[in-house]
């Protein structure tokens, strides 16, 4: 664990109480290459943020001894035998150490009753520098969590929704959980909620987090997660990812003789 404050910044006007940087890698190289991405983001100068290690499935959910230890359980009916390729599988050990991971930051966040948090994962890659003022806009809107980048999916129930905010939407189901916000009530949601059941049915992070925000496709996650976040996510996509399956380089593909 490593904590330490921003350095530089383009604005104060977004107070976070602290950054969360997810790892598995800990090597020098990697904090370093970290905190240059970080900075690139133009966060608030003096905010603090901390690299934790992230929580590596392949190691430790590789089996059902070691699924007990941590206090979880895969979600059994997740794959369905449709063309869905990410519902085509069971949950990966690797996604499973992935959601674990911000599982551990929610569940730290509320212990120490933050106000606002930005969760980050390793792969993130900023475009551009994000204008932080543009949340002043946020005063007086009563939200939970806001996506700084995510991908809307292609499904034909699925759409944006303007709220009348100039740099902000409401969003609809999408995927991409590497850069993401959220105040004290959208913790408290989370933990208060859902923890408990999702815990007993781990799922990747992308599918869980729009389950508790707005309509899914699947029947059982609209029947089996509490629907009470209130989301937004910035009109334009300014951080993008290092790693995605279609490269071959993701930490959650399935990986033979890991995953089953």
């Amino acid at each position: 664990l490593m904590t330490r404050t921003v350095k530089k910044s383009f604005s104060r006007r977004m107070k976070i109480d602290n950054i969360y940087l997810i790892t598995l890698d800990h090597s020098q190289q990697s904090y370093d290459s970290l905190i240059d991405r970080l900075n690139r983001l133009g966060v608030p100068t003096g905010t603090p943020y901390k690299i934790i290690e992230g929580v590596n499935g392949r190691q430790l959910f590789k089996t059902e001894e070691g699924r007990n230890e941590y206090g979880i359980k895969f979600y059994d009916n997740w794959a369905q035998g449709t063309n869905n390729e990410w519902w085509n599988r069971p949950v990966t050990t690797g996604e499973a150490g992935g959601i674990c991971s911000h599982i551990k930051i929610w569940e730290d966040a509320y212990r120490n009753g933050y106000e606002n948090i930005l969760i980050i994962e390793d792969d993130f890659n900023p475009i551009e520098t994000i204008d932080w003022s543009v949340f002043t806009e946020l005063q007086n809107y009563d939200w939970d969590l806001i996506f700084l980048s995510r991908l809307l999916v292609n499904h034909p129930m699925v759409k944006d929704f303007n709220v009348g905010l100039t740099n902000f939407i409401r969003p609809g189901y999408s995927y991409q959980t590497h850069c993401y916000v959220l105040n004290k009530s959208g913790i408290s949601k989370l933990v208060e909620t859902n923890l408990q059941t999702l815990k007993q049915n781990i799922i990747v992070s992308d599918e869980f987090l729009p389950a508790t925000y707005t309509w899914h496709p699947r029947q059982d996650l609209r029947s089996m997660y509490n629907q009470n976040m209130s989301a937004l996510a910035l009109k334009w996509n300014p951080v993008s990812q290092l790693r995605f399956e279609a490269a071959g380089n993701s930490q959650t593909q399935p990986v033979e003789g890991v995953d089953f």
